[in-house]
């Protein structure tokens, strides 16, 4: 899977939602963010779908929907971002869906970084289990 996702961000191709449906954030175009970011900020309020978070996760969790919009806004959508800033956007959306899904499906975490032995950076990702 960690193959698959680092395949994703270096050609460019939808994040997420290609890779494991369901979950909350799929940040393949900037409206499909935009529409559900509201989504979950509306489930983190009393008696949302995330009301069980804690006020420490919720603050989290808008600090990385707070990442991906600038990231989003700045650039206009994934394919104008450079590997490192693809990683960025896929890192935080990966911490909200950790978050909010309590971490039931582990998480994909990426680094943008030059192979040993190679001065160009690439992108690296591994699954991490809950």
């Amino acid at each position: 899977m960690g193959v698959l996702a680092g395949l994703l961000l270096a050609t460019g191709a939808a994040m997420a939602g290609e890779i494991d449906g369901g979950r909350p954030f799929d940040i393949s175009t900037p409206q499909s963010f935009h529409e559900q970011a509201a989504q979950v900020r509306a489930g983190l309020g009393a008696g949302g779908e995330y009301a069980f978070l804690s006020a420490q996760d919720r603050t989290r969790v808008e600090r990385e929907i707070a990442t991906m919009n600038a990231l989003l806004q700045r650039h206009g959508n994934i394919e104008a971002m450079t590997g490192a800033q693809r990683v960025d956007l896929y890192n935080a959306q990966e911490t909200a869906n950790m978050i909010l899904t309590r971490g039931r499906e582990g998480i994909i975490r990426c680094a943008w970084a030059p192979r040993t032995g190679s001065l160009i950076p690439r992108t690296f990702c591994w699954y991490t289990q809950a």
